[in-house]
């Protein structure tokens, strides 16, 4: 394996140059880094991109838009290459409104070879390549700057490998004749990801929803509904607004006043906003109608 130049792009000069480099490749492998905690869609921080002539990091605070690269990303005629990219997934999606149309997971490709799933991007690589990866900046902020060289090298060693652990994992899914399983199990990952991002109605998933009854499955649709919206609003997790536990318990008492839920423990400030006239309005409307 050769050693690759690397890159730190942090104007749009650099971001033309890596751009022309991923347009000129069939192939091109892609990881991000990003900060979820304390927003409701995770705040993007770093990208990294390998392709056959270099390693980049791109960085989407200093460089501009990435609206470019995200289209050649989504663009069918050019194989993306990532590890669990169920974010990339929807990070891609977020920001042009489309996913990428031609992934490979080396992940999910890795279970069907038999190499086991899920499997850790540090063991995939030890695996593949018999060769030991340094992890020890996952519980990084990566929003803060400048970064160390420590950050610059966990966020190259993040792909570095990618392509050569898909040849590897490619070749072994042609020989067993599963390429055409690998492709099915990629389409519907992407799918699952889109439905994960916001596409499916989620507040089915709640722990205890499946001994509700119908009316009370509404006030859990209605109350899981408004969440959203605040947490949307202010950017803070919907888990700091309410909890998944307090939507449910909040349906069994059904409430028709806020007097209903006055006394819900747990429920704080969040109590105001739900007992507005108007969401309760919603929440009896969505109970009557069924």
């Amino acid at each position: 394996m050769k050693s690759l130049p690397e890159y730190i792009v942090t104007d749009t000069d650099g971001l033309k140059a890596c751009c022309e480099d991923v347009a000129a490749s069939t192939e091109v492998g892609f990881d991000t880094e990003f900060v979820g905690e304390e927003t409701y869609v995770p705040h993007l921080c770093l990208v990294q991109v390998a392709t056959p002539n270099a390693l980049y990091v791109l960085d989407p605070f200093d460089c501009g838009p990435l609206d470019e690269f995200w289209k050649l990303i989504a663009d069918p005629a050019r194989l993306v290459v990532v590890h669990a990219g169920r974010e990339e997934v929807r990070i891609c999606n977020g920001a042009i409104g489309r996913p990428p149309a031609n992934l490979f997971d080396v992940q999910i490709a890795a279970g069907l070879i038999g190499l086991g799933y899920p499997l850790g991007y540090g063991p995939l690589v030890q695996s593949v390549l018999k060769k030991r990866l340094q992890k020890g900046e996952t519980l990084t902020d990566w929003r803060r700057r400048p970064l160390s060289q420590e950050q610059l090298r966990y966020a190259f060693d993040d792909v570095r490998d990618l392509l050569a652990i898909w040849k590897r994992i490619d070749a072994r899914l042609t020989k067993l004749n599963r390429s055409t399983w690998a492709t099915d199990e990629f389409m519907s990952f992407v799918k699952r990801a889109m439905q994960d991002g916001g596409e499916v109605e989620r507040w089915r998933k709640l722990k205890g929803v499946t001994n509700l009854d119908a009316q009370r499955l509404a006030v859990v649709r209605e109350v899981y509904l408004w969440r959203e919206e605040v947490a949307a609003r202010r950017d803070r997790p919907a888990r700091t607004v309410l909890r998944d536990d307090l939507i449910v318990e909040i349906a069994k008492r059904n409430p028709k006043a806020s007097g209903d839920i006055s006394t819900l423990r747990g429920l704080g400030l969040s109590l105001i906003h739900i007992s507005e006239p108007t969401r309760l309005r919603r929440i009896s409307y969505a109970v009557f109608c069924l």
